[in-house]
């Protein structure tokens, strides 16, 4: 069995006892309503959270973070970076964030066949698994990230995204759907500004899919589809457990970050997880 994010999640608990804790609201800068599920941590380092339903945030950071950046982002908002240094010194931790102006690059689709495409892994043996949250603590897990790496034939729209869960003692997880643009191998800029949200209910395993045709997502060439963790409730009396089938592979197609601003890294496996585009 792989604990893939589990182990990875040891880094962030290896705090001193010297923490700092940062806590606050964020809003849009122009009309001060908060931002509901914005991503806020330290850049490319395994530390940060989502904001709540009320926009608020909080979390902990080592003093060795002092000299570190915050990021903060939010679909159809313009991210933003903030010397740690100088934000902790701020009374007021209220982060506000400006509408994106710049349109994304419009992407045409002619002449549309209706022919359907699948990308990823369809299998869902269980030889080898993967932890889809942190191993002791489902709070932890809150803004962690995964996903799949596609090359389309030509400009398409997504039409769905599947995921297969092979254990699960959750009563409800609420995960949202990113999609992005591929710069230096890497996920780059989200290509929708409408967040895009589903369910899992009561402990529920096998294939989950949502319909991805409402919100006309259009994809060329590259681009990274991944499943976040928002928010889950579990009973406490229960070690959190979510599985996810995966193979090896040689093509690192599948990118991973364990929290919401962190670095991603590319792994060598496949998941049980697959997206249907239609051209």
């Amino acid at each position: 069995m792989l604990l893939l994010i589990a182990v990875n999640f040891s880094a962030a608990n290896t705090f001193s006892q010297n923490t700092v804790q940062i806590k606050g609201l964020i809003v849009d800068e122009e009309t001060g309503v908060p931002l509901v599920y914005a991503s806020i941590g330290i850049l490319n380092q395994p530390v940060g959270t989502i904001s709540d339903t009320l926009g608020n945030y909080f979390f902990e950071i080592s003093n060795e973070n002092i000299t570190d950046t915050l990021q903060v982002s939010h679909a159809g908002y313009e991210t933003k970076r903030i010397l740690l240094s100088e934000f902790i010194k701020q009374n007021d931790k209220t982060i506000k964030l400006a509408k994106r102006i710049i349109s994304l690059q419009e992407i045409v689709l002619s002449n549309r066949s209706g022919k359907e495409e699948i990308f990823g892994r369809k299998a869902s043996g269980k030889l080898m698994q993967v932890s889809l949250h942190n191993k002791n603590s489902a709070e932890m897990t809150v803004g962690s990230e995964m996903g799949l790496r596609v090359k389309t034939q030509s400009p398409a729209l997504l039409k769905n995204v599947n995921w297969y869960i092979s254990a699960n003692n959750f009563r409800s997880i609420k995960f949202r759907v990113n999609v992005y643009s591929v710069k230096n191998n890497q996920p780059d800029s989200l290509l929708t500004d409408e967040q895009i949200f589903g369910t899992v209910g009561e402990y529920k395993t096998g294939w989950i899919q949502l319909d991805l045709e409402p919100y006309n997502i259009k994809v060329k060439d590259n681009f990274i589809i991944t499943i976040q963790w928002i928010e889950s409730k579990t009973d406490n009396e229960n070690k959190p457990v979510t599985m996810i089938p995966a193979a090896v592979s040689f093509a690192k197609d599948t990118y991973v970050r364990i929290a919401s601003q962190d670095k991603w890294k590319r792994m060598g496996i496949k998941l049980s997880y697959f997206v249907t585009v239609v051209y």
